[in-house]
């Protein structure tokens, strides 16, 4: 394939599947600017693998596996610090700082319920709530059955409304 041709194929894929990928990932890890560099680098991984000339089944699929495989490894790296060790080492916060950890705090409260799934039925759940998609295109992008997909769905349903009846 000649250098216009596989340009053309990586903007395609890029227009069609950026913003949903974007989204993916900053639902994943909550942070606006590692979310871009995250999907930056997906792109970055599928144009090596489009560059390199191979072929792929579904796109979309290979798309979410390397953003999903990147926030874990992210997660993996990632060291925890905390708002008390912050403010001993002399982080302030004002009114508007004040307030968006406010607000960014009852977010991350309201998620922590659809937290406590495990990774398959919280990844299942964000991908058919959050990104929109079928049953049958997170089997593709997980390896299981689209009956599979369908069942962990409705048992993640039933479990964050279980969760949330028993939080009020």
């Amino acid at each position: 394939m000649d250098q216009s041709t596989l340009k053309a194929e990586f903007l395609k894929a890029y227009d069609l599947y950026g913003d949903d990928i974007f989204r993916f990932c900053a639902m994943k890890v909550s942070n606006r600017e590692l979310a871009e560099d995250l999907t930056q680098e997906v792109f970055m991984r599928y144009w090596q693998t489009v560059r390199d000339g191979e072929k792929l089944k579904n796109e979309r699929a290979y798309l979410y596996t390397l953003a999903r495989n990147l926030v874990i490894d992210w997660y993996r790296k990632k060291k925890e610090s905390s708002l008390d060790a912050l403010t001993e080492q002399g982080l302030d916060f004002g009114d508007e700082e004040y307030k968006k950890i406010v607000q960014s705090a009852e977010v991350k409260e309201v998620l922590s319920v659809i937290g406590k799934l495990d990774d398959d039925a919280r990844d299942a759940l964000l991908l058919r709530f959050v990104e929109g998609l079928t049953p049958k295109e997170i089997a593709a992008i997980s390896g299981e059955s689209a009956n599979a997909v369908s069942v962990r769905i409705n048992r993640a349903i039933k479990k964050v409304q279980g969760l949330i009846h028993a939080t009020q």
